[in-house]
């Protein structure tokens, strides 16, 4: 079984003619069918039922198809794994929900502009969960907050995020009134690095909250103190993109809580052509943001 029997027969399965899977590889017909017969033999079944007009997938075919896709986009994957190679294949990146929501958008729609080739597979988590998956390999990048923890890891760089409580709109000042009242706190349940933000300030304002109650979705967290049911901390970035914003109260975080770093991360021994770009595309649009910033000034 070659590479090249696999792509003819994903080109005749998608276009359901082996003439025009020909014209899309610029082979013959009877190349093609010929290839196909090949494939058919080594694997003892028949992979498509053939009229004059069309060739269709047999039920055989479908289950195969799906294996030999399996195997190209593993080729692609293969061919992408040094940075000598061009951008191709999956990227698999992570990100922090926020960051994936508000930062990254305009990055991967250059970016897939720059190299169609590349499909970018984007997993929104926590920073616990980005972690684990970066090292264990299940992503080749992510964005979390701070610097990289371990020396198998490096990075650089990229958002500073400023973190704000939010309170009902009726609580114009977090004073010990407030305090005492021991406010329902909302916060994400899996390991975060924005909730242990969160609980070192409550922590520096003497608040001991009534309850925590864990929630996945900052639109859910804006949502139940608008409504009067707590407080809550999110990043100002995500807050100006959520609709309701204007029925809740801010209130800006004093010294380092207040203040996060996004970084993007990587295995020091990760090599790839995918990453090599999309560390380049990061870096154009952080550059061209801070000229921006500059003329504005």
């Amino acid at each position: 079984m070659e590479i090249s029997q696999l792509e003819i027969f994903l080109a005749v399965a998608e276009t359901g003619s082996i003439t025009k899977a020909a014209n899309k590889l610029l082979r013959a017909p009877s190349n093609v069918s010929t290839r196909i017969q090949q494939l058919e033999r080594e694997l003892g079944v028949k992979l498509l039922v053939r009229d004059k007009r069309q060739s269709s997938l047999s039920a055989d075919g479908e289950i195969f198809r799906e294996h030999a896709q399996k195997i190209i986009d593993m080729c692609n994957d293969a061919k992408a794994f040094t940075a000598k190679g061009e951008p191709r294949g999956k990227f698999r990146l992570g990100a922090l929900e926020s960051t994936a929501a508000v930062r990254i958008p305009p990055i991967l729609a250059s970016f897939h502009l720059r190299y169609p080739a590349v499909d970018v597979e984007l997993e929104a988590g926590s920073s616990g969960v980005l972690f684990d998956h970066l090292l264990n390999g299940q992503l080749t990048a992510a964005f979390s907050d701070g610097k990289p923890a371990v020396p198998s890891l490096t990075g650089i760089r990229a958002f500073a995020e400023d973190l704000v409580i939010l309170t009902p709109q009726t609580v114009t000042e977090i004073n010990d009134d407030f305090k005492a009242s021991h406010p329902t706190a909302f916060m994400f349940g899996t390991i975060c690095s924005y909730r242990q933000r969160f609980e070192d300030w409550l922590e520096s304002q003497g608040m001991v909250p009534g309850r925590i109650v864990e929630i996945s979705s900052y639109y859910s967290m804006l949502a139940c103190v608008a409504a009067g049911g707590g407080i809550c901390m999110i990043p100002k970035s995500l807050l100006e993109t959520l609709p309701g914003a204007s029925r809740v109260q801010v209130h800006e975080i004093e010294g380092s809580l207040g203040t996060a770093e996004t970084w993007l991360m990587w295995r020091r021994d990760c090599r790839s052509a995918n990453l090599k770009a999309f560390i380049t595309e990061l870096k154009e649009h952080l550059n061209t943001a801070e000229q921006t910033v500059s003329a504005a000034a």
